[in-house]
């Protein structure tokens, strides 16, 4: 929701503004897709339980006896988030001169920016995973190294996708490097999926293409893999500028997250691509 304080903005202006930062930052933010997102207003942490899973119950049941109760193992991860935001300080003779759309403008970057960064938090958390392989070739993404991290995920038993596939987050350099299998890829892709950096499909996994992914980088996951801990959600924030004219106007986003590894088994990082 808009936060209009002091400076004094049309109705239907702050309205478009909201919309704009939203619009704008939805289209940015790629990784939220596949978060696991936990909200607890004004909590100075968040914390996501994991249970493993328990050894597959294989040995017959004796008649008459009791069965052996298997214990859970729980880990905690705990999150704590932290603030974020950009302000666009506008005037009133850049309003004036842009015929009024100098302030739309200002949502419009500041949705862009809030996307940008939220999806850039989201990546480098992934990036951090420690379950890291180097591409069989140096300096070249290849179907086979997508293929042994498939194999890794399904032998740790990480759950995949409601479409029945992991993900594959990588950098366009990276997405270059499979155009021999560009067909494959290109059929398996729609517009809105586009729109969201989904570039197609291989060897079981949803490719999506996202520059915030360190080059030579590429990042799979499965469910509960990535987590995001919101103490505020991010939103828009219009305050004076604070000049005894008020002649300014502070536009911009605002936030308290934090982006974590929720479970590590479920992530793979393929390095030196």
């Amino acid at each position: 929701m808009a936060v209009n304080t002091k400076v004094v903005l049309a109705d239907t202006v702050v309205d478009t503004l909201d919309q704009s930062l939203i619009i704008s930052g939805q289209l940015m933010n790629k990784v939220d897709q596949f978060a696991e997102i936990r909200v607890q207003e004004a909590a100075n942490s968040i914390a996501f339980n994991v249970f493993s899973r328990v050894a597959k119950a294989t040995t017959p049941l004796t008649d008459g006896t009791e069965a052996t109760s298997a214990s859970m193992a729980e880990t905690k991860v705990t999150l704590t988030p932290a603030e974020y935001g950009l302000p666009i300080t506008t005037t009133s003779l850049a309003e004036i001169a842009s015929g009024g759309k100098a302030t739309v403008a200002a949502g419009e970057l500041v949705g862009i920016n809030m996307g940008e960064t939220l999806d850039a938090l989201g990546c480098a958390a992934l990036e951090a995973g420690t379950n890291t392989t180097a591409a069989g070739t140096s300096g070249t993404l290849a179907k086979g190294d997508l293929r042994a991290r498939y194999t890794a995920l399904v032998n740790a038993g990480i759950q995949k996708f409601a479409d029945g596939r992991y993900v594959a987050f990588m950098n366009p350099a990276q997405i270059a490097d499979l155009k021999d299998d560009y067909i494959s890829i290109a059929q398996n892709t729609s517009m809105p999926d586009a729109v969201n950096g989904m570039v197609g499909t291989l060897e079981g996994f949803t490719i999506i293409e996202d520059a915030n992914i360190t080059a030579g980088t590429v990042v799979v996951f499965g469910r509960n893999a990535l987590g995001k801990a919101i103490a505020l959600e991010p939103e828009m924030r219009i305050t004076d500028g604070g000049d005894n004219l008020g002649r300014l106007a502070n536009i911009g986003w605002y936030g308290i997250v934090k982006y974590g590894v929720i479970d590590n088994n479920a992530v793979q990082v393929i390095t030196g691509a």
